[in-house]
This record gives structure tokens, C-alpha cells and sequence, in this order.
């Protein structure tokens, strides 16, 4: 037994070990490993199996569902909103273990609420049956008997093979569907069991995956989202997604240039899928979409989900989309626009002075570019007549949406040519200030050379006519006057070759280097007869020289080609690289992405200032001689503008075809800001264009233009003070 001394001392150490702080950290240390140790213990010795399972199921059943970014928005050099995107919202549903007949009055309740708000929803079985229990648009008519038949047979795949024979029209497929092969309620009406049959036909088809969503709708309203969400405990497996769409604001008058997207095509996908592309993406096709579409797209997000052992989805990783950059350009809509309302005016204009001799009423189309003379920014590009590009952003279900996409490539007046760029003519006499600088500068002629104009001359064989008899002219009156002999003669003198060194030079004949699609033309010379000529042994002549050096023969030039060989003309013989970039933002306002290297990248043509002197004293000179041209331009001062006039003949004037309107001019002449081009298609004299670029330098230079109830303001760099 122990002493009282012994126990005391005992007590006493039993008290200092509880008043000690590293005894409770001690026993809290002890008991948190030992819940650990336990914890470890359940899951590996006593429920291994069940954690090992689940684990298993939840790496088994993750799936990756790409998130779409917001497609950047388009503007003009103003901010004037061309294109953006709206929010819309899709339908999702994965598979759950509820009762058929509990999905079968969901899906009929999803299809009510989708048609009550007009939302755009799948319903393939439409292509096999319609709504009114007709044969669809793939198996109606006698033509697709074969295709019907083929069909049915899969109706019948795993059934008795008797059935066959028992379905005959439209109505007894349906009845076989909903009875004998996904055995619908018989208490639903034929209407109700169709809109039904929209979402199960898609599950039998497909199949309806627990993880991997299938879309119902692609285009639902904010109403029909939030009543889903409200109401999410009556739609389970159902989910909505928000989405962007393409929508194109008030811009048809630059629907050339803004162009449109629409869905990746199997070969773009192929090509992009390494860029982070998906098979339902939409990608730019034509225009600013397809130009900048590096800049426009964005990068897709992607939400990684798994299924749990319970049954839930859940969300295991996010990257969330980045939206894509706005682009600016140099068009201004406001010019553009006007341009476009002075090119259909014009056009009105010609086929009301209808003569039948020359002017057969058949001008129906036209295209025209205002470009900075010193930068190459383009301010508009108009082409005539042009279209709406949100056909190709409507839903599929939009019938009139692809009908009037059939009807756009059908149209003989070509609306989905761009003519700016894509538009090839041959120019006539606007080509004789380029061939007054070849001659000059090869020597060939001096300011003071004579040529006497009878009216016709013959060269190598064939009678060369001109417009008038001129008598003895030189060069500033040759220009003014366009005198045809006198070009005949000073083109055969300077030879094919110099004239087409020299039309390479300005840029003729070759891509302009503009960010959308274009087309090169063609310059008029040996090489280019032996790829247009029918004639294989048709040797190269002075007749076919003269007859290139008045825009004739196998020249074939672009508006814009036009546009820039006048700019040249205009700023020192410097060749632009037109463009209608002007920057990019991204989301935080930085800008990315601006064309100030592109506004100094000038490219010499070689041409003195002594010949382009000369050229535009002609130019100036033919602006004050003409009656059209001078009244054109009526409230400018004169000097102001200087320009050229032509009239390329198509060939068929003899059948009534009346020959094209083409007219260049830039201005101020002292210190030129824009080059102007214009091309009537059939416009029978190429002074019939003078008054649209008229108005246009009118609308440039010194009014405000009021569009759609707005108003846009003008330009005004104060030109009076040159002249004044």
C-alpha cells in the first residue's frame, strides 16, 4: 500500500500534466490521426468495394460539352453598329430512369411550351411525316417511292415482317410508329402524339445518352428558359444552355462587304478542327466575316461533367469561353448608304432616257468605291443591287428565309456579286490617262506631239473609228476631247509591252491586296489572248494594241482596281494597298489590331510628277469640256475635280445591248482626298456616271445624310479654302 506522501506526490504530477497547454495539443493530435486511421480503414477494409465503384463510374461516365463564345461585333469608322450577336438560349435533355408514360406528358408539354413561344425546336420525324400526317419532304411523290419504302423498312426492322404490307399512306406510319413501335398512350389525340413522336422519334434514332445532352431546341426564347428553370423539378434530365446568334443591323447597303456566316462546312472543319473549331460551329463565308474571322470568333469554352453514383450531373471542371473581337472599319455607313441610293437613282435615271440607238433601257446594275486617295481606306464600296444577309442566319425552319437564299444564287442579276471587287470590265477610255504616262515616260511622245484625228484610221488591216473628227490634237486635248486616234496611234507607237509594264505598275491587271475575296482581271496583251482567244492561230497585232490602249480587246479590271489606279493618279504616283480594317478591340478595350502600317505601305509606280502633271491638266481639262461632267459637279469650284470618261463597248451593241458607263475622278486636284471609281453596267456612255460621282463628292464633302430617321454627319475639311 502506498504512503500518503506517495499518493500526494502523484496527485500533484497528475495536475501539472492536465495544466499543461502541449497535453491537449497532444490529445487533439492523437484523436484527429485517429479518426483519420478509422476514415482510411472504412474505406479500403469495410466499404473498399463500394468507394472503388464509384470512383470507377465517375471517371467512366465524364463527358466534355463545348460552350460557344459570343462572335465580336462590327462597326464602322463612326461606331455605327453593322453587326453583333443576340442571346438566345438552347434546350438539353439527357436521359433519366423516370417512367415512359411521365416522359411522354413532359415532352408534350415542352413541345406546347415551345410553339407557344415560337422558339425553333428539331423535329426531324417532319422530314418522313408532317404535322398533318402527310408524307414529308423526303418521301413524298412517286420519285421517292424507293426512298419510302426504305424507310418503313426500318419501322419494321425487329417487328413482324407482315407489318410491312399493312403501311401504305403517310397516316398508317404514324399509326405504326405510335402504336407498334414506341406504343404511345391511346388516350392522346392524333395531334398531341405527333408533337410527341417529335422527341421520340429523335431518342429512337439517336438514342438519348445520361450524360451527353441531346438539343431539342436550338432557339429559345428568355420566357421559355425561365419557365424551365422555375419549373425544373417537372422537366428533369431537361437543361438550357444560353447561345448567340448572328444578327446583321440595318447594314444591307454593305451587305457586300460585312458578307455572313453560316454553318462550317465538312471541309472547313477538317481544315480548322486544330484551331479549336466544332462540327456545329458557324464560320465567316464571304466579306469581313470570313476576313477577319481570327479576330471575330472568340475561343469556346468547355464544361467538363460526370454523373455520380447517385444519378446527378455535375460539373467537374469550367473554362469559360472568351468573346471574340470587335472589329472597326474604315467604311463609313453613312457614305455608304448614300452611295448606294445615288447608284439606284442613277440607274433609274439612264433607263428613262431610252433611245434605242445607244440606250436600250437595260441598265440594271452598277458599283462604285470612294477611297482615301492618300491611305487606301476604303469609305464605301457600294454594289448594286445587293441583298439582305440575314437569310443565312435564319433557323432552317425559316422557309422563306432558304427560299430566298435559293433565290439570291438564282437571281440573273447576280445580287451576291460583289462588283466592287469581283465585277470584271473592260474600262475603255478611262485606260488613256495610263497609256498617256507609258508614252510619256518611254519617250514616246512630249506634251506637244500632234496627231491629226480624221475619224478613222486603218492599222494593220482594220478600220479604228472615233467618236468624232478632231483635226490635229495633242495630249491635253486628246484627253479632254478622248480622242480614239489619237490613242490608236500613240499605243501602237509606244508598243504592248511598255503600256503593259506601265498598267501593272498602277495596279491594273493584278490584286489589289484588300482583305476580302477579289478577283485580278485581266491586262490586255499577248499572254492574255492566248488564254481568252478561241482562235489559236491568231497572232498578236498593232490592231489588237490600239485596241488596248482604249480599254478594249481582253482588258478586264475590277471597280476597286479602278478606284486605286486613280488614287495613284492623284497622290504622286504612289499605288495603295486598299483596305477596309481599320482596328480591333478585344473585350478589355484593348486595341489589337490597327492599319497604320497598312496606310503608309505605298507602292511607287515609277511615274514622273512632270507626266502626271500632264495627265491631270488633261483630266481637269475633260471636266470642263464635258456638258455632263461639268454640270456633275456643278457645286464644286473649277479645277476642283479631275476625271475620266468611258464607254467599253460589250460587243453586242448590234443585238441591243447597250454599252457600259465607267467614270474615274479624284479631287481636291490641289491636294487630292478621295479617288472616286463608278461603273454602270450598261450604262450606255460613260458620261451617264458622271452625276453619281457627283453626288457622291456632294455627300463627301459637304452635306450631313439622314438614313432610317438618323442622321450622319458629313464630312467637312473646310475645301473652300483652296480655291477661295
Amino acid at each position: 500500500m502506498r504512503s500518503d506522501a506517495e499518493f500526494k506526490g502523484f496527485k500533484d504530477r497528475l495536475k501539472e500534466f492536465f495544466r499543461s497547454r502541449a497535453t491537449y495539443v497532444g490529445l487533439l493530435v492523437a484523436a484527429v490521426v485517429g479518426v483519420l486511421i478509422w476514415r482510411l480503414y472504412d474505406m479500403q477494409i469495410v466499404n473498399g468495394e463500394e468507394y472503388k465503384q464509384k470512383a470507377s463510374e465517375t471517371v467512366l461516365t465524364t463527358a466534355e460539352l463545348t460552350v460557344k463564345a459570343r462572335r465580336g461585333n462590327i462597326y464602322d469608322c463612326n461606331g455605327v453598329l453593322l453587326a453583333t450577336t443576340r442571346t438566345s438560349y438552347k434546350v438539353n435533355m439527357v436521359n433519366t430512369p423516370d417512367e415512359q408514360a411521365f416522359r411522354d406528358g413532359m415532352y408534350l408539354r415542352l413541345i406546347e411550351l415551345f410553339d407557344a413561344n415560337n422558339d425553333t425546336y428539331t423535329n426531324f420525324l417532319r422530314r418522313y411525316i408532317t404535322p398533318e400526317l402527310e408524307w414529308g419532304s423526303s418521301l413524298a411523290g412517286e420519285e421517292r417511292e424507293a426512298a419510302r419504302s426504305n424507310w418503313i423498312n426500318t419501322l419494321v426492322s425487329g417487328q413482324r415482317k407482315s407489318d410491312r404490307d399493312n403501311i401504305v399512306s403517310a397516316y398508317d406510319a404514324f399509326n405504326y410508329l405510335r402504336n407498334t413501335v414506341l406504343k404511345i398512350d391511346g388516350s392522346y389525340t392524333d395531334e398531341q402524339a405527333y408533337k410527341i413522336m417529335i422527341i421520340r422519334y429523335a431518342t429512337f434514332s439517336y438514342g438519348l445518352s445520361s450524360l451527353t445532352p441531346m438539343e431539342l431546341a436550338t432557339d429559345a426564347s428568355k420566357e421559355t428558359m425561365e419557365y424551365l428553370t422555375a419549373h425544373s423539378y417537372e422537366f428533369p434530365g431537361i437543361s438550357t444552355e444560353e447561345v448567340y446568334y448572328r444578327v446583321y443591323v440595318d447594314d444591307a447597303y454593305a451587305s457586300h462587304i460585312i458578307g455572313y456566316v453560316h454553318a462550317i462546312s465538312q471541309e472547313e472543319y477538317e481544315a480548322l478542327k486544330e484551331e479549336g473549331y466544332s462540327r456545329d460551329d458557324i464560320i465567316g463565308k464571304t466579306g469581313v466575316e470570313k476576313a477577319a474571322e481570327a479576330y471575330l470568333k472568340g475561343v469556346n469554352g468547355v464544361r467538363t461533367v460526370y454523373r455520380d453514383a447517385d444519378g446527378v450531373i455535375k460539373t467537374l471542371s469550367y473554362t469559360p469561353p472568351v468573346a471574340g473581337n470587335d472589329v472597326y472599319l474604315t467604311i463609313d455607313y453613312s457614305l455608304q448608304s448614300k452611295t448606294i441610293q445615288i447608284l439606284e437613282e442613277t440607274i433609274a435615271d439612264i433607263v428613262s432616257m431610252k433611245d434605242d440607238v445607244k440606250n436600250f433601257g437595260d441598265a440594271n446594275a452598277a458599283s462604285a468605291v470612294v477611297e482615301n486617295a492618300k491611305t487606301g481606306e476604303i469609305l464605301a464600296m457600294a454594289s448594286y443591287p445587293y441583298y439582305d444577309n440575314n437569310i443565312f442566319v435564319a433557323p432552317s425552319t425559316d422557309s422563306a428565309a432558304q427560299q430566298a437564299i435559293i433565290d439570291l444564287f438564282q437571281d440573273p442579276s447576280a445580287p451576291a456579286l460583289n462588283r466592287a471587287t469581283q465585277g470584271l470590265y473592260p474600262i475603255g477610255s478611262t485606260i488613256k490617262p495610263l497609256i498617256s504616262i507609258a508614252a510619256l515616260e518611254s519617250e514616246t511622245i512630249t506634251s506637244k506631239t500632234v496627231v491629226d484625228c480624221q475619224r478613222r484610221m486603218t492599222i494593220s488591216g482594220r478600220i479604228h473609228s472615233c467618236l468624232g473628227r478632231h483635226g490635229e490634237v495633242s495630249l491635253i486635248t486628246a484627253l479632254a476631247k478622248s480622242c480614239n486616234v489619237y490613242f490608236y496611234t500613240v499605243g501602237v507607237n509606244t508598243g504592248i509591252d511598255t503600256i503593259d509594264h506601265w498598267a501593272k505598275s498602277f495596279g491594273l491587271g493584278e490584286k489589289t491586296g484588300i482583305e476580302i475575296a477579289e478577283y485580278a482581271g485581266y491586262r490586255s496583251n499577248p499572254a492574255t489572248m492566248k488564254l481568252r482567244e478561241r482562235d489559236i492561230y491568231h497572232i498578236w497585232s498593232d490592231s489588237d494594241t490600239a485596241q488596248s490602249s482604249i480599254g478594249q480587246l481582253y482588258t478586264l479590271f475590277t471597280p476597286l482596281q479602278l478606284s486605286n489606279y486613280a488614287a495613284a493618279l492623284s497622290n504622286g504616283g504612289y499605288l495603295n494597298t486598299p483596305h477596309i480594317l481599320a482596328k480591333v478591340v478585344n473585350q478589355a478595350g484593348e486595341i489589337i489590331y490597327t492599319d497604320d502600317e497598312v496606310n503608309t505601305a505605298k507602292k511607287p509606280t515609277g511615274a514622273s510628277a512632270w507626266a502626271l502633271g500632264l495627265v491631270k491638266e488633261g483630266m481637269t481639262e475633260m471636266v470642263r469640256q464635258s456638258a455632263n461632267v461639268s454640270a456633275a459637279f456643278k457645286s464644286f469650284p473649277d479645277g476642283f475635280v479631275c476625271a475620266k470618261t468611258g464607254t467599253p463597248e460589250t460587243g453586242m451593241e448590234a443585238f441591243g445591248e447597250s454599252s457600259h458607263s465607267v467614270f474615274i475622278c479624284y479631287g481636291p486636284s490641289t491636294d487630292p482626298e478621295i479617288a472616286v471609281s463608278v461603273l454602270i453596267e450598261h450604262g450606255s456612255s460613260g458620261s451617264n456616271a458622271s452625276p453619281a460621282a457627283g453626288k457622291i463628292f456632294d455627300a463627301y464633302f459637304h452635306t450631313d445624310t439622314e438614313i432610317g430617321g438618323r442622321t450622319f454627319k458629313g464630312y467637312r475639311y473646310g475645301w473652300e479654302s483652296l480655291f477661295l
